[in-house]
């Protein structure tokens, strides 16, 4: 325990920048998930097509070298922006392709009379799916849902390869120096993401119960 009480205060600091990593990855995604997700049950095929190949493209990509790609592709664009806002849009990117499919599959889900109901009552498309289909598929994507953003929080670590220094990498930083407790460190970094994790999934369940009501 020694190691841990020694080095608590720099280890746990990096939290905040897992933290928002993490909540810049949800919102992020959730939000560019949704709009891919209706580009891609669009009506024109060119859209559907185009988005499509996006998601297909990104989902081609491993998450490290889709860090990597959006670091250096802001730096050439001529945008100078910090490591911690590359590895945001990274994570939220990524992430999103994958929120596209789970909220399309949601969307599939819902009872074709509803769509036809709200169409023959004058809504467009886009106004059909922001008030009818996407609020009843919300609840049956949570599932699903909660799954990939666990996953998300987890892989705000990989983002110490373009140098933000979160949790997980204080951690390792913290055990390369000490050299003699890699068992308790890295214990201690589990014990920690599985109460971020479980936390996240009570609120996701929480949520999926009283929907249900």
């Amino acid at each position: 325990m020694s190691a841990i009480l020694n080095n608590w205060e720099y280890m746990v600091s990096g939290l905040r920048y897992t933290f928002a990593l993490a909540l810049i990855g949800i919102v992020g995604s959730f939000l560019l998930g949704c709009a891919l997700a209706t580009l891609r049950l669009s009506p024109w095929l060119p859209v559907r097509l185009a988005t499509k190949a996006f998601i297909e493209l990104v989902r081609s990509v491993p998450l490290l070298l889709f860090i990597f790609f959006t670091y250096f592709l802001m730096t050439e664009l001529g945008y100078n922006v910090s490591a911690f806002t590359s590895g945001s849009i990274a994570l939220a990117v990524f992430t999103s392709v994958y929120v596209a499919e789970i909220i399309r599959s949601g969307i599939l889900g819902v009872h074709p009379g509803h769509v036809e109901a709200a169409r023959a009552s004058g809504l467009s498309y886009l106004q059909t799916m922001r008030h009818v289909v996407l609020p009843q598929a919300v609840r049956r994507m949570m599932p699903s849902l909660s799954s990939e953003f666990i996953m998300l929080i987890k892989e705000t670590s990989l983002v110490s390869v373009i140098g933000v220094q979160e949790f997980y990498t204080r951690v390792s930083i913290t055990n390369a120096r000490v050299l003699v407790h890699p068992f308790e460190l890295l214990a201690f970094a589990a014990v920690v993401y599985f109460c971020i994790c479980f936390v996240l999934s009570l609120v996701a369940r929480r949520y999926e119960l009283r929907s249900d009501i």
